[in-house]
This record gives structure tokens, sequence and C-alpha cells, in this order.
């Protein structure tokens, strides 16, 4: 009896923590005014209570062994449509359909309601995996019900951090064929964590997890280096590289200095044999890549990367098993730190010069400043010389909240044309059918699902 009494108490604070993100959720999606930069801030207060409110709930269900998943809906992701093709000002060939769910509550940022990975499975269905561990499947013609998978993560992944707290979670899913690929922050021991990348046959009953890859030498919270964060130092983008590879980006964790090590497998783009699991570095020098493109046509891999305050880029690497190229971090970028008062020696191993070529390091294809919370890049034409890319952060003027576009000169050299749309969503992931006629996206700010359909290429 006692049980089910707390039960009820943690479903009626899950309730009222809904409640406040459908207000947040339904005062996001106004149209912008002079006041939104006070409105945001408001709103990322409300955020940070709701979250702390869930994960509090979270731990306290753990101690019954319960998840506050299976309290709020232990079958589906139940999705409920909010706008209906609505064209795009700046992509008229575009027109998006949104979808709104409750029933995804973890997030990976203060300013979001929640956070989920896309892919596609067999062509036909979309796979979607939460931030922390939930997975769910749904024909792709039907995104209103999304019906759970159960799996073993649980006993797989067992820090209470990553169910309870936003730097740490689930950062990218690949389906490659009839496997499943899931990348995440993990903890080697305590205080030491890593990037860990399980894999599962698919199987719509259970999902089997078991270890694939981890880079090695975790690193630790309090370390040599003098500073530590996870949320803004992981990358974990996965893509497929080859038959037998993947390709995978690593962040720093801040532990700057590892970006430039060739022996470690920090700030990477690395490629991981399927069969021998063993990693070797493709490109080095990279804070935090958060997209990730590879052609195996024209054979070039182009990404995206946070930078600190400031110094987002979007990065080409042409023939990139010819070489490994340098991106220069922390050496050159186009940010600064966010902090003034660095001491000699720390400025001296992370100067942040403003040019790349000048040190010897790849300038990226475009850079912005100030940052625009840069993530996942996916081509939009059969040539692989249109891309778009979402962008998160919380400011519109500076290009955040929005849809990029971007067009690349025949030989991928350079940009020759580019654009944004402003969703009012930080744009988490992105994923593109076969045929480049669908577009989804997962907008976090909202916790929504969106589809767009491409009228022309």
């Amino acid at each position: 009896m006692k049980i089910k009494f707390k039960t009820n108490f943690f479903k009626n604070l899950i309730i009222l923590a809904l409640f406040i993100a459908l207000i947040v959720g339904h005062n996001i999606s106004k149209e912008n005014s002079t006041s939104k930069r006070n409105e945001i801030f408001n709103l990322t207060k409300q955020l940070i209570s709701k979250n702390q409110q869930l994960y509090k709930i979270q731990r306290n269900l753990k101690l019954q062994d319960q998840d506050v998943n299976d309290v709020l809906n232990p079958k589906s992701i139940i999705f409920k449509k909010t706008i209906t093709n609505k064209q795009l000002n700046n992509f008229p060939e575009f027109q998006i359909t949104k979808y709104k769910t409750q029933d995804i509550l973890k997030t990976a940022n203060f300013n979001a309601l929640a956070s989920a990975y896309l892919d596609i499975y067999n062509d036909n269905q979309i796979l979607i995996a939460t931030y922390d561990g939930v997975f769910a499947i749904t024909n792709i013609n039907n995104l209103r019900d999304f019906k759970k998978i159960k799996s073993n993560i649980k006993q797989i992944i067992k820090y209470d951090d990553f169910y309870n707290h936003d730097h740490y979670g689930i950062k990218d899913i690949l389906v490659d064929g009839n496997t499943l690929y899931v990348s995440y922050i993990g903890e080697e021991e305590k205080n030491c964590h890593n990037l860990k990348i399980i894999k599962s046959n698919i199987n719509f009953k259970k999902l089997d997890f078991e270890l694939f890859y981890k880079t090695p030498n975790c690193i630790k919270k309090i370390n040599s280096y003098g500073e530590f964060l996870a949320q803004q130092g992981a990358g974990g983008r996965m893509v497929n590289a080859s038959k037998n590879s993947i390709f995978f980006t690593t962040g720093e964790f801040r532990f700057r200095t590892l970006s430039q090590e060739k022996s470690s497998h920090y700030g990477k783009i690395l490629e991981i044999n399927k069969n021998t699991k063993k990693a070797k570095v493709i490109s080095l020098g990279h804070r935090n890549s958060q997209g990730l493109y590879f052609s195996k046509e024209h054979n070039f891999i182009i990404s995206t990367e946070h930078g600190p305050s400031g110094g987002d880029e979007v990065n080409i690497n042409l023939y990139p098993r010819k070489s490994i190229k340098n991106y220069g971090w922390p050496i050159s970028s186009y940010g600064n730190h966010y902090y003034k008062n660095y001491s000699k020696e720390k400025l001296k191993k992370a100067p942040l010069y403003k040019s790349h070529k000048k040190y010897k390091f790849v300038e990226p294809l475009k850079y912005f400043v100030p940052s625009i919370g840069i993530s996942q890049i996916i081509p939009i034409n059969n040539e692989e010389t249109k891309f778009i890319f979402g962008a998160m952060g919380n400011e519109i003027s500076e290009k955040d909240l929005s849809l990029h576009y971007i067009k690349l000169n025949n030989e991928r050299t350079k940009i020759i044309e580019h654009k944004h749309e402003v969703l009012n969503e930080r744009v988490r992931d992105i994923i593109i059918t076969k045929d480049l006629k669908k577009i989804f996206l997962f907008l976090e700010t909202s916790s929504s699902l969106a589809v767009i359909n491409v009228s022309q290429n």
C-alpha cells in the first residue's frame, strides 16, 4: 500500500512537471519579439526547474526499482500533430509538419524540454533513442505512435548520472543493416569518464546490447589539465565508413591538449573496424564534432564542430584516408575562451590563434562568430554538394534555433551559398530518406518530431 501511494505521488509530480513543460513549449513556439531575450531567459529558468524536478523523481523511483519512463508510458512514445504542411519562408521547396510529445523526459541541455536521436531502419521505419536510453520504433508514415523496445541498457550503463544529469547520456545512434550502434558518455570508474559504443542486433522484442568500443584512458573529473566538462566535449557522432568500419567523433571533455596528441583517441575523428574493434585516427585537432557525414562515392568527410565562445565550424576532409589532417584545436580557433582569467601556462597550451593556415592547420569551410550551437549535417541532393545542418543555442539574432543550408562548389573546397530558416527550436538531430524526399528532425526545445516534405532537390 505504501509503495502504491509513493508511485501515485510520483505520477502527480510528473503531471505537474509536464504541465510546466506544456506552457514552456507553447510560449517558445510564439513568434519572435523585441522581448525575446528576456522571454527565453525566463523560460530557461522554468526549464531548469522542470528538469531538476524530473531528475529528483527519477532518483526516488530508482530506489523502488522503477523508472520514470515506465511510470509515464510503458508501451509507447505518443506524438500529437501541432503544425501541418507549413511552408518555410527561405526554403520554398520545404513543407514542415510537427508532432509534439510529452513522453520523452530527459534533456541534454537545460534550454530544452527533451532530447533524442533518430535513424532509419529497413527504409520504411524510424528508430528513436531518447537521451536516457529508451528505444522505440514506428513506420515512417505513422509518426504518432512509436512502440517502445525493451533493452538491457540498464544492465550495461549503471552509473546514476547517465539517468539523472543533463551532462551525461546517449550521443548518437547508427543503424547498419540489422545492427544498432549506440554511443554514449560512459563511466569507466568513479569520476572518470570516456566515450563508449554498444551494439545490438535489431529485435523488436528486446535489444541485447554488448560493448563494441570505448576510448582508452578515461578522463578524470579532477585531472592534470585542471578542467572537465562532459557535456561540451563529448562528440559521439557515428556514420558508416565502409562495409567493415565506421567513423566516430570524439571530444576532449575540456582536457584541451588531448586533441593534439596523436596517441590519444580524444578530440579526433576515428575509424573503427567492425570486426577487430580497433580504432585509428583519421583527423585530429577537434573540440566537439556534433555533425558528421561521409560520402563513399566522392570520398570526403564533412563535419560540424562546436567552438568555445564563438568559432563553430563546418569542416571538409577530402580523401580522408590519404593523410591524417589537423584542424587546429586548441591552437587555432575563431572563438575565444569562456573565461578571461586563464593563466599564462594554460593560454600557452590553448592560445586560440585567429588563423589555421598560418599554423599549418586546415581552415574551416565556414565558421560562426558568435556560435550557433551547430549540430548534425546531411546532404540533400544526389551530387552531395547541398547540405542542411541544425543550430541549437538560444539566441535567434545569432542564427541559433534554426535550420541552415549550404551549397558547395563542385570541387567541394568552398561554400558558395548559405541561408537559414528560424524554427524557434533547437535542432538536435536530422535524418533523410534514401530518395531524399523526406527529412526528419528532432526538435528538443519543445520535444517535437518534425517531418519536412521536399518538393524538389
